[in-house]
């Protein structure tokens, strides 16, 4: 199976996971805090494919783009993340694609987004550490198999010629 095909099971997949959990996500479209800070590990098949999507893009985001990447602190904005918006939706990685789910990882540990801390996501079900909810039972740190060397979005952009 090729990545393209991969991504598109794994929409499927992840957006019946995001309809069984939809009461406790208050993720909307302009609510950006995720990309607001992170390390966004990424593999190098997941950056390959974010590439096409910076390519696809027009010479003023590129731009805007290449500025923020110059900006970027590591564990900061995405650059990606253009008014409040992705600018590379469509070629997101998965973390991207699975946060705001709550999920299963290691040994029966549930790993919530960060924001659930900030009594946002899953507020009904989070509180003081525990989770009462029903979290997704596979791991979705663990979606895609050789993938290549996985690194933080930082990392990898910092070394990339073809976005600075």
């Amino acid at each position: 199976m090729n990545y393209c095909d991969f991504i598109k099971a794994l929409d499927k997949k992840l957006e019946q996971y995001f309809l069984e959990q939809k009461e406790n996500i208050l993720c909307r479209e302009g609510c950006s805090f995720c990309c607001e800070k992170g390390d966004y590990p990424l593999s190098e098949t997941e950056l390959e494919y974010l590439m096409q999507g910076y390519i696809a893009l027009n010479s003023e985001t590129k731009r805007i783009v290449q500025k923020n990447i110059k900006e970027m602190v590591k564990g900061g904005k995405c650059p990606f993340l253009i008014e409040g918006k992705c600018s590379v939706y469509f070629y997101r990685p998965i973390i991207c694609r699975t946060h705001g789910l709550a999920y299963i990882c290691g040994d029966n540990v549930v790993k919530l987004p960060y924001c659930a801390n900030m009594g946002m996501n899953y507020k009904n079900c989070y509180s003081d550490g525990e989770f009462t909810g029903v979290p997704v039972k596979e791991n979705l740190d663990r979606l895609l198999p050789n993938g290549g060397e996985v690194r933080n979005l930082y990392d990898w952009l910092k070394t990339t010629e073809n976005f600075v």
